[in-house]
């Protein structure tokens, strides 16, 4: 097979897991959270407050009244041996998010982003904030390592997929494509819908022709949930592992069965 996964037994670059709220997180908000860092200080050492700029266009004699000053996001990270990102929360306007960037098994990352949850949540959850999504973002790669002449999206995707048009066959290692659609749950404990969107975007990296499979899960919830812990953990519980397992469906319909077999898609973990 022409097309390779980036890992050995995976082709997954980074996965995200992310809860979103119905309202913006108050600088005050944010200070707590920063001033806890000891209770995860282990799991992410290093934080960022990247500074928040906030300018005006227009006729300035105009009056208007003033705005609020800009809330500072609080990022928290740890790094690879190499300087690069390993783990990484954030904190920035109504989203509380966690980047994993060294995946090893869906067991023992869900475990550490859930506990890391946990702890941050502890300090935000107000009740008058409720939760309004949880979302799980994939990122897949493949690399091209044949004759670049030879090059041939076939090699990588099910025709019989669904997700491609016919007329879909590009003839350079260099293009975009996305699809995306709701599915309704109206009879669910809490009504949502979720959101299957996927990105495939063909790149050249490090002198190679690479194609990411970005795909996106987000659960919304029709009239947000009740923003207690023990409520917010068991929903973090079961829609993680259900959009886990999504991810997994939809990738193995997308990609051919040999690749499938590479990264030991349909095995546990």
């Amino acid at each position: 097979m022409p097309f390779k996964p980036i890992g050995e037994r995976h082709a997954i670059e980074e996965v995200v897991f992310m809860v979103g709220f119905s309202r913006n997180f108050s600088q005050a908000e944010v200070e707590k959270v920063v001033s806890h860092h000891s209770l995860w200080l282990t799991d992410l050492p290093k934080i960022e407050r990247p500074q928040v700029f906030q300018f005006s266009i227009g006729d300035q004699a105009v009056e208007a009244a003033p705005t609020p000053p800009p809330i500072s996001p609080a990022i928290f990270q740890s790094f690879k041996r190499d300087g690069s990102i390993d783990w990484q929360l954030k904190i920035d306007d109504s989203f509380v998010s966690i980047n994993c960037l060294s995946y090893s098994r869906w067991d023992a990352i869900s475990r550490q982003a859930k506990s890391l949850f946990e702890k941050v949540l502890g300090l935000l959850l107000d009740d008058g904030n409720r939760l309004q999504n949880v979302a799980l973002q994939y990122i897949d790669s493949f690399i091209w390592f044949g004759d670049i002449i030879d090059y041939d999206v076939d090699y990588l995707f099910n025709r019989d997929s669904g997700f491609l048009p016919e007329k879909f066959k590009p003839t350079s290692p260099f293009w975009h494509y996305h699809v995306g659609e709701f599915e309704y749950f109206e009879q669910h404990e809490i009504p949502r819908r979720i959101l299957d969107r996927v990105h495939m975007d063909a790149v050249e990296d490090a002198n190679a022709a690479k194609v990411r499979i970005d795909t996106l899960l987000r659960a919304e919830f029709r009239n947000g949930a009740d923003p207690t812990l023990s409520n917010v953990r068991n929903i973090l519980q079961d829609t993680f592992d259900a959009l886990h397992l999504r991810n997994k469906s939809i990738l193995s319909n997308l990609i051919c069965r040999d690749l499938q077999q590479q990264i030991s898609l349909n095995k546990e973990g």
